[in-house]
């Protein structure tokens, strides 16, 4: 058997720990501090590091010019360094610059927001830096604003009032009571320092000032704030919420009314009974037509209501508030064509103490020639008188319109019938009515078939349509208030109200005993 050349070269991990390995061809490499081996295998290190390492070496035994020679002291860079040690890179953080850059575009854009309300603002109200955090009246548990309409700059008569409305709230309720109270415009007033006029010649005589001390003086209440609103604002607040619904009772027709763009002309409007959805335009003809069939002055005027009514439940929906256009074109309608003494904290407490009313729980109050309408027509001319000879029992309804109000727009009819023996219970009753200044129309008081009843009785013959006057009648009386045995058709009072001798009783002198 042949003897076997022996390797030059035999690795054993153990008896060559810590030995430098041997060069090529058996020489053993001379020692010197400043030359190292081009590669040194470790078995503690990991086989990649072995890797880099062999192909570092034979990049440089081929001579390459442009690199440095491992065995030269070089700084190594600091991504070799991560790869080295397998560190991972370090991110750098951007979100400081990306927020503070967010934060300062929120801060103009608010800054923006904020000088531009306050442009439109300022064009709009006369006290617009009023921060107080009650309204004038919250005090007395009552706030008083009034509402004048009057026409386009250039229009005739533009600076006479054809609307006079004072809106009511009743702040001790949550959300607070609202009242809308409108005078006719023909209604002949005292102004101060002019002497007996129609109403809507105060603001032409001298402005709001003396518009706001006529109705005050007229209606016994204070005035706290004031709008002064004309055609064009109408119209476009309208058309800034997208229109309004209204129901037409009754055919409108005024053969009288103006054309659009010349108002010495009639063009005449009409619009049958029904629903509708009004843009501007025709929202101005629904709230001004007042001849032929409008109604005059008082159609006019609950028809204004109806208007402001629905612009106001169209300005407070969400549709409205989460859409900037809208609210800009609020904004234009407002700022050119409406002046008031509400600033933006004034309003936003209006609406704070209002928020969750809703439309048909607005009282429409609206002095007129009916029954109980308070007023009556001058013998001598168009205007308009109070009934009475005096604003007494006007201003006696106004001041408790909140308790009266209800009742007096049911206009409900009641006929008095007296149950027992005792003389005159009928015109009592219709004296207790009469002292508490309840609007309520008595047909007739007269006896009852019989003459035996213990208990007063309250027939409802409306079927429950006017529950505002039940219920005031029913507390009065202290007994429910009950149906008609049979069904009456076309009943010709509302209520028919028996006084029994529980009623007599009750309103009967107490005998006093003195005691010595």
């Amino acid at each position: 058997m042949k003897n076997s050349k022996k390797p030059d070269f035999v690795y054993d991990p153990v008896e060559d720990k810590g030995k430098d390995l041997p060069l090529k061809n058996s020489e053993p490499a001379k020692s010197s501090p400043s030359s190292d081996p081009d590669f040194v295998f470790d078995p503690k290190k990991n086989p990649k590091e072995h890797i880099r390492a062999r192909e570092s070496a034979e990049l440089v035994s081929e001579g390459s010019a442009d690199k440095p020679h491992l065995n030269q002291k070089t700084q190594p860079s600091q991504n070799d360094m991560a790869d080295e040690f397998d560190l991972p890179k370090k991110k750098k953080r951007r979100w400081p610059k990306v927020v503070l850059i967010l934060a300062l575009l929120l801060g103009a854009a608010l800054g923006y927001l904020g000088w531009y309300l306050l442009h439109h603002a300022g064009k709009v109200s006369s006290n617009l830096f009023d921060f107080s955090s009650q309204l004038k009246g919250e005090s007395r548990g009552r706030v008083n604003i009034l509402l004048l309409g009057i026409g386009d700059p250039g229009h005739d008569g533009g600076a006479l009032s054809d609307t006079n409305m004072v809106v009511s709230l009743d702040t001790t309720q949550k959300p607070a009571k609202v009242a809308m109270i409108s005078l006719p415009r023909d209604l002949q007033v005292s102004i101060p320092g002019h002497g007996e006029a129609k109403i809507n010649q105060a603001n032409s005589d001298g402005g709001v000032d003396l518009a706001k001390e006529t109705v005050s003086n007229t209606l016994g209440i204070p005035i706290d704030y004031y709008v002064v609103a004309n055609f064009t604002g109408l119209k476009q607040a309208v058309d800034a919420v997208g229109g309004i619904d209204i129901h037409n009772d009754t055919l409108l027709s005024d053969p009288e009314y103006p054309c659009d763009n010349n108002q010495y002309r009639s063009c005449g409007y009409k619009l049958a009974p029904g629903n509708y959805h009004l843009d501007g335009t025709a929202a101005l003809k629904f709230a001004r037509c007042r001849k032929g069939t409008c109604g005059d002055d008082f159609g006019r005027a609950q028809r204004q209501q109806q208007v402001l009514t629905a612009i106001r439940e169209k300005a407070l929906s969400a549709n409205t508030l989460a859409n900037p256009l809208k609210v800009n074109d609020l904004l234009n309608a407002a700022s050119n064509n409406v002046k008031t003494d509400l600033s933006l904290k004034n309003i936003q407490r209006l609406a704070d103490l209002t928020k969750g009313l809703q439309k048909d729980q607005i009282m429409s109050i609206v002095f007129s020639l009916k029954p109980n309408g308070f007023l009556v027509t001058d013998k001598t001319s168009s205007n308009l008188l109070p009934a009475g000879g005096s604003f007494a029992d006007i201003r006696k309804f106004v001041q408790n319109i909140f308790t009266v109000g209800p009742i007096w727009v049911e206009e409900p009819k009641i006929t008095i019938e007296n149950g027992t023996t005792t003389s005159g219970l009928g015109g009592k009753f219709k004296l207790k009515l009469e002292n508490d200044g309840m609007a309520i129309t008595i047909t007739s008081v007269g006896n009852a078939k019989t003459k035996d009843y213990t208990t007063s009785q309250i027939i409802d013959y409306t079927g429950g349509k006017k529950p505002n006057t039940a219920a005031y009648l029913s507390k009065l009386l202290g007994v429910p208030v009950t149906q008609p045995t049979t069904p009456v058709k076309n009943p010709v009072v509302d209520f028919e109200v028996i006084l029994g001798s529980d009623y007599a009783a009750s309103i009967a002198p107490q005998n006093s005993s003195s005691n010595n």
